[in-house]
């Protein structure tokens, strides 16, 4: 199905009235057990919207909203908006000076959270919750000192007048604050408009219709689950399910339970589930999409699933996809009507077809780009040169205009004269049947030049050894790609959002228990000091 919204109705706590009024007691949102029907959400969302109100909470107010996937989440959310104020989801696992440089950078009055999430707050000094004076408690709690502490229940307020502020598009919807794998994160100023064009997009992407079940494993704090997964089905009458997480050994009895149609993933779920024995779960479901993964045709094939693959970012929501069904494997897709894209060098000249160069893009569209960084004008003018929106991705075109990622500008590795893609390597490791996943570092060799540097989860302890993963790489990638070092770990470095923490990696490189090919030998690396 294709979607496209008017510009001007880009307004979500409009847009919530209708799809109550015109899809009322059907399904709409699944959580915790329990599905509150279009009307319900509604009306739930209205009370939440006055209590905040009897707090104070004003049009364009930030407020914090730091809760596990729950009802509370979406109702919070929804609120917000008929209130014009701005939602900003807070990573759940943020505690300490993390938790504090966000609440003292967004300087937030009120905060909606959870009792096993409020400690969180309780153990901030009063100086690290910035503006801070109310705090809103799902569950049993006895409250925050120093802090104004409310229940959900005593939150809402069951009658009054309608409540719906005026809004525009332009107008910010949500400060997200990006997940800081290479450095501190930024607060993302997302207006109302950025927010409805990645929902269409998904859903012209995955072919979404009003009769699919949409199954979400993913924290509602990533804009995944809110703007791929709930807002998409908002806009179709179509039904949501909110896990509270992902599960590799349940995730198909879940998709089944949920008797989900579609589902949402990140790159490195597909794999996990591939690593795991066949069994009868396999295709004894009904979900015929996971958005978003690389294509694999071995895992098509096994689960009768196929993988929907596009370009999303924080700053500028999906910008590179192809409508479904079509498709190209292994490409991104193409950009979006309502996009320029081009692939530049570091002169931002357009490279050849074919070439890697940095992806850069520009809006035909208003309000389909981030407002800006909070209090970061300097970042904000730095994400933009000669009138392009940098994205710091590194892709190449082909003659169709298909666009096909090549990892990140800063995880790029330089050895001996030539750019590697720490995603390429990636890409090709990952395909060893006993490598559940890894992460490509470069560490530095002197003159300007890196070693490669692999750190991979296998799926039995010692059940491929460092020697002959290396062999295996050489036989596939060229030889100025291949790892010269290699190191296994238990687990990976992740975010809240499951990415991994690349920069948190880089400090932990190069390790004493890495496995070196040029002495064929357990050593210290001898490379230059991080």
């Amino acid at each position: 199905m294709s979607l496209q919204i008017p510009y001007e109705e880009r307004i979500l706590g409009k847009l919530l009235a209708q799809a109550a009024e015109r899809h009322g007691d059907k399904p709409f949102l699944s959580v915790d057990g329990r599905t509150y029907s279009f009307r319900e959400t509604h009306a739930i969302s209205k009370s939440v919207a006055r209590g905040l109100r009897s707090l104070g909470v004003v049009p364009h107010e930030p407020v914090m909203v730091m809760l596990d996937n729950s009802a509370e989440f979406v109702f919070s959310w929804f609120a917000l908006s008929l209130l014009n104020a701005v939602c900003v989801p807070i990573n759940t696992a943020y505690t300490g000076d993390m938790l504090a440089y966000v609440t003292c950078d967004v300087k937030s009055r009120v905060v909606v959270t959870s009792a096993n999430l409020a400690t969180a707050f309780g153990n901030l000094a009063a100086i690290q919750r910035g503006s801070l004076e109310t705090i809103v408690i799902c569950g049993a709690h006895d409250g925050i000192p120093g802090m104004k502490s409310l229940s959900w229940e005593a939150l809402t307020v069951e009658d009054g007048d309608p409540v719906c502020a005026p809004a525009t598009p332009a107008d910010t919807a949500f400060i997200c604050y990006t997940s800081g794998t290479t450095g501190p994160s930024k607060g993302v100023l997302l207006p109302q408009s950025l927010t409805f064009q990645t929902a269409q997009s998904f859903i012209n992407a995955v072919g979404m219709t009003a009769d699919d079940i949409v199954f979400s494993p993913l924290p509602l704090f990533h804009g995944m689950s809110r703007t791929m997964a709930t807002l998409p089905a908002l806009l179709l009458g179509a039904q949501v399910h909110l896990a509270p997480r992902f599960s590799a050994t349940t995730f198909w009895q879940d998709v089944r339970l949920a008797n989900a149609t579609i589902s949402t993933t990140i790159f490195t779920i597909p794999p996990i589930l591939k690593h795991k024995p066949p069994s009868d779960d396999d295709r004894a479901h009904r979900v015929r999409v996971m958005f978003n993964a690389h294509h694999d045709p071995e895992f098509e094939a096994r689960f009768n699933v196929r993988l929907v693959e596009a370009h999303a970012m924080t700053e500028t929501g999906m910008t590179v996809f192809t409508p479904f069904p079509e498709r190209k494997l292994g490409a991104s897709g193409r950009a979006g009507g309502d996009w320029d894209a081009a692939i530049v060098d570091e002169a931002d000249r357009p490279v050849p077809t074919g070439s890697v160069g940095e992806l850069v893009l520009r809006p035909k569209q208003p309000g389909i780009v981030m407002n800006g960084y909070l209090n970061k004008p300097e970042a904000t003018v730095g994400a933009w040169r000669n009138l392009w929106f940098h994205t710091g991705d590194m892709m190449r075109a082909d003659d169709e205009g298909y666009l096909y990622f090549s990892g990140r500008k800063k995880e790029r590795i330089r050895r001996r004269g030539e750019n590697i893609s720490a995603y390429e390597v990636e890409t090709i490791a990952i395909q060893h049947p006993q490598l559940v996943e890894c992460a490509v570092l470069g560490v530095p060799a002197g003159d300007n030049e890196d070693e490669v540097y692999l750190v991979g989860v296998l799926r039995e302890a010692r059940s491929v050894t460092e020697s002959e993963l290396h062999e295996w790489l050489k036989s596939r990638l060229p030889k100025f790609m291949v790892p010269r070092f290699i190191e296994f770990r238990e687990a990976l470095p992740k975010t809240g959002s499951a990415k991994i923490e690349r920069h948190v990696l880089e400090k932990s490189v190069p390790s004493v228990s890495a496995w070196d090919s040029a002495t064929q030998s357990e050593s210290v690396p001898s490379v230059g000091a991080k």
